[in-house]
């Protein structure tokens, strides 16, 4: 989800050389980046559903639908926007595509970002208060209804702004990828999609994962509570591992979004904004290779998977000429 209004291609033609420039750059990252992330989603959820002990333990709960989740928006938001970047055209110029597109866009992005961001809060819970969910009905209400509750939020407000609301949408007005509603138009609207869905989640990935490095440091080595740090010790390094990649990537826009939302000039961080428009993606993108490399069993079966191993060597015994035995028995003689 692009979080810039694409009317600002409005100034400009998307044929200038310097859009055609960047969307070229765009076109070949998505296209080297999706094939290995189609690649690991296949092989993690495969690996995650056949593995009885993978699929069991509840960290690996909501890791399982955002891969599932993820793959969909591959193969649908990020194919489309390969074939933007290549051709500067949708497949379909209707509004009727635009508004699927923009769709998927946006609500599945926020989708994911917000279920992992629950998901690096729950983290919390399994490790330092697992009594929460010793219970079934506990279970219900701590581990699978907050990620339903998501999942219908994300559905119906999305459908909402882009299928329900009272404003239309012109087609000859709509340039650049995907679709800047209307309805965004609305500034209160904007603040909260751009407050609540993108900024809040993203923060609270970052700071949830930060907090629970030194609140298992503290309890490893500065409380006189024993805990079972080989049990906690993937689910730790699991969410880290994965979180770095939000930290690395749509933090720092965030953060200078979030600066411009508090007072400071737009002008700061204009032109790095510019350039990571596309960063969330890369993100979406690199989630299945470092949910790979997040799991000791899944990194070992790849590691394996992609080794290639050559045959052992056989030795043989050499072979003395004949002449060279006969001289040297005659010598012994």
């Amino acid at each position: 989800m692009s979080i810039i209004d694409n009317t600002s291609f409005n100034d400009i033609s998307l044929y200038d050389d310097d859009t055609r420039q960047f969307y070229l750059i765009q076109f070949w990252v998505f296209l080297l980046l999706i094939i290995p992330s189609i690649s690991a989603s296949l092989f993690a959820l495969y690996h995650f559903l056949h593995d009885k002990n993978l699929r069991k333990p509840f960290h690996n709960y909501v890791i399982i639908i955002l891969l599932i989740i993820n793959l969909f928006y591959e193969c649908t938001d990020i194919c489309i926007y390969i074939h933007y970047f290549r051709c500067f055209e949708s497949f379909s110029s209707t509004l009727s595509f635009r508004l699927f597109w923009g769709y998927i866009d946006w609500g599945v992005y926020a989708l994911e970002l917000i279920l992992y961001a629950w998901t690096t809060i729950e983290r919390h819970i399994l490790i330092f208060h697992d009594q929460l969910i010793t219970t079934r009905n506990k279970r219900f209400f701590i581990h699978y209804f907050p990620p339903i509750i998501i999942f219908i939020y994300c559905l119906l407000y999305y459908t909402i702004i882009f299928f329900a609301s009272q404003c239309k949408d012109d087609i000859d007005d709509i340039t650049g990828p995907s679709l800047f509603h209307c309805a965004y138009e609305n500034n209160t609207l904007y603040m909260y999609e751009i407050i609540v869905n993108a900024i809040l989640p993203t923060f609270i990935v970052v700071g949830s994962s930060i907090v629970l490095l030194l609140r298992v440091v503290w309890q490893k080595y500065h409380t006189h509570r024993q805990m079972h740090w080989r049990q906690y010790r993937k689910m730790t390094f699991q969410v880290l591992i994965i979180s770095c990649l939000y930290l690395i990537l749509p933090f720092p826009s965030m953060f200078i979004i979030f600066l411009q939302l508090c007072g400071v000039s737009n002008d700061v961080g204009a032109e790095f904004l510019s350039r990571m428009t596309y960063a969330s993606y890369y993100t979406l993108l690199l989630f299945p290779i470092f949910s790979i490399g997040s799991l000791p069993e899944l990194r070992k079966k790849f590691i394996k998977m992609i080794q290639f191993r050559q045959p052992p060597r056989t030795i043989h015994p050499t072979n003395v000429p004949t002449a060279l035995k006969i001289n040297n028995r005659a010598s012994i003689q």
